[in-house]
């Protein structure tokens, strides 16, 4: 029996639109609902939280790297580019470099975009110091990819947390983070961020594909 090109048998186009308006959107509305959650939480389970939302950040930066990806190479179709395995720390380290040079402009000539993209485009452009989430995404997105949080007798509410994990060469990778609610409340702001432009870029393409043609 033939499988079905895309999940659940969606057309190309209809496959892009499922994963714009869910993939990319689902880190942002985890890491929105487990920060809700946190404010309500036992001390102990709080360090928990702000775990999961730093791994909703990693998946919301690889998507957008996958995005980025996805449209800048048009040798490929869209939807095949989008279903292959996330792009990992080395892609995600170009992107940075691409995303600290290019101009709005120029980041919506490489995504071959029209004009309605470019407010995603600035919003990239102004994230501050994308760089500095590298070390927690390399340990989040490693094989085994773990959270730990360390506990000490004198100090039942941890103040940080770390992702564990192994490399692709074998080595451990490891990163810590604040474990407290405002150090949450930003991850979770730079999550919506990342997802929100990934989604923004991915539906400029989509209306372009669904009005071409149209006469207004």
């Amino acid at each position: 029996m033939t499988q079905p090109a895309f999940p659940g048998g969606l057309s190309e186009l209809d496959f892009v639109e499922a994963y714009c308006y869910a993939a990319l959107r689902k880190p942002s509305a985890a890491a929105d609902s487990a920060l809700r959650a946190l404010v309500f939480a036992d001390t102990a389970d709080r360090p928990l939280l702000v775990g999961l939302i730093a791994q909703e950040l990693t998946e919301a930066a690889l998507r957008l790297v996958a995005v980025f990806e996805a449209l800048s190479d048009r040798r490929y179709s869209i939807a095949r580019s989008l279903m292959r395995p996330l792009p990992g720390v080395e892609e995600w380290k170009a992107f940075v470099q691409y995303a600290g040079t290019f101009s709005p402009d120029q980041m919506v000539r490489e995504l071959h975009l029209p004009e309605d993209a470019l407010p995603y485009a600035e919003t990239l452009r102004s994230q501050p110091n994308l760089a500095d989430y590298t070390g927690l995404i390399s340990a989040a997105a490693a094989r085994n990819g773990m959270l730990l949080v360390p506990r000490f007798p004198r100090h039942p509410a941890p103040a940080e947390c770390w992702f564990a994990g192994v490399g692709q060469e074998g080595e451990m990778m490891a990163a810590s983070f604040e474990a407290s609610e405002q150090h949450a409340a930003g991850l979770a702001d730079v999550t919506g961020d990342l997802a929100d432009i990934a989604h923004g870029f991915l539906r400029s393409y989509l209306h372009t594909r669904r009005t071409a043609g149209r006469r207004d």
